[in-house]
């Protein structure tokens, strides 16, 4: 049996540095220290610690752990994030980074349609992927829905969604994606524009395939899901349909990234290895916790190469307005997706208004001009500036 080997980094504090290297990766593989029963075969699945690097507090490990049964994104998290965080052992442990093979990757679905497949469909428009979060989040009739959405769509936004926290029966859910899509066909028709309604399918388990294939059959192109709270799995299964593009949800992960946990970059890792064409992040100067370093990590780790897994997009959401856009396109340039809610929809002027407002925003950055400058004579510019003076 040829062996496949990942190398996991892990950033760790304990009283006895060596004897936790050791036990963590006894742990991540065979699981006991001797038995009666080794064997040549055993001998393969055995983790082994490769370097140690001791500082200041805490201590880096690089483990090698062999992966060649791993067939899932299930198994990989169980192998290196699995119960090792339990170990009494270990006062903390953070998932630092890891490099699978090629192998292994070429078994896990990645994204299906990528950040090239997303260009693609919007025929390779050089400016960000704006999308609304119809706002209030919840309480909307579909009727009304539809109206907010398709007001923010004829303003300039691309795509219109619901807040992750929206949870209706099934009829209801297919009752509001079919007053979006109706808003978005008239926009669309109007403005000569691509204009995408991406479905949100939270609901259990078992009905959220359901979901995701219904919503694709309607006509939605997008697709959302909060993997941290559904499972990674769920991902895996959605994207393995490729019915449309899936951009993974950050709700509930940053228990995944605060003291005990991962980086974000082994987050991001995971997420785009099961499946995920777009990762949303929380972004700078918002109403979320985000920091410049741990976004440039997430949006390396959408684009580094591995394997045969199509590069995902990186998105940032969380009390976005205009006056947020600056920081975010120079970091990304023009490849990444803009996620607004109340910076559109509690737009003075409305969510039209709002719409416009994110347009002349990218405008200004893409001819160098400074908002404040290029606010004159904008409208919706000057009055989303007014209005939104921190965050939404």
């Amino acid at each position: 049996m040829s062996q496949e080997i990942i190398r996991a980094t892990y950033t760790i504090t304990s009283g006895d540095i060596r004897k936790a290297a050791a036990l963590v990766a006894r742990e991540m593989s065979l699981g006991v220290k001797k038995t009666h029963f080794e064997n040549r075969s055993t001998e393969g699945f055995e983790a082994r610690v490769e370097d140690v690097r001791e500082g200041p507090g805490k201590a880096v490990l690089s483990i090698d752990v062999p992966c060649q049964n791993i067939a899932s994104v299930y198994g990989l998290l169980l192998s290196i994030a699995g119960e090792i965080s339990c170990l009494n052992i270990l006062k903390t442990i953070e998932l630092t980074d890891f490099l699978p093979p090629s192998s292994l990757v070429d078994r896990l679905p990645g994204p299906a349609f990528g950040m090239e497949g997303i260009a693609k469909a919007r025929k390779h428009l050089k400016r960000p992927l704006f999308i609304t979060v119809i706002k209030p989040s919840q309480g909307l009739s579909p009727a009304d829905y539809g109206k907010i959405a398709y007001e923010s769509l004829m303003g300039g936004m691309d795509v219109v969604k619901s807040d992750e926290l929206l949870q209706e029966p099934f009829d209801r859910y297919v009752e509001r994606l079919k007053a979006g899509l109706e808003a978005a066909k008239r926009a669309e028709s109007e403005t000569g524009e691509a204009k995408w309604v991406m479905m949100h399918t939270v609901d259990a388990p078992s009905k959220m395939r359901e979901r995701y294939l219904e919503g694709a059959r309607l006509g939605s192109k997008i697709a959302m899901l909060s993997p941290a709270a559904s499972g990674f799995p769920m991902l895996e299964e959605l994207a393995r349909l490729e019915k449309a593009p899936i951009m993974a949800h950050m709700a509930m992960s940053g228990w995944l990234w605060h003291k005990d946990g991962m980086s974000v970059r082994s987050w991001t890792k995971f997420m785009r290895l099961s499946g995920a064409d777009i990762v949303l992040y929380p972004a700078l100067e918002g109403t979320l916790k985000s920091r410049r370093k741990d976004l440039k990590d997430v949006h390396e780790a959408c684009l580094a190469p591995m394997g045969k897994a199509k590069k995902s997009l990186i998105a940032v959401g969380g009390g976005m307005h205009a006056g947020t856009m600056g920081v975010h396109a120079k970091l990304f340039g023009p490849d990444f997706v803009y996620i607004c809610g109340g910076g559109v929809c509690a737009h003075p002027g409305g969510p039209r208004s709002g719409g416009k407002s994110i347009r002349q925003a990218w405008e200004a950055h893409s001819q160098g001009i400074p908002l404040e400058k290029f606010r004159k004579g904008h409208k919706e510019l000057d009055q989303a500036l007014d209005a939104f003076k921190k965050y939404v």
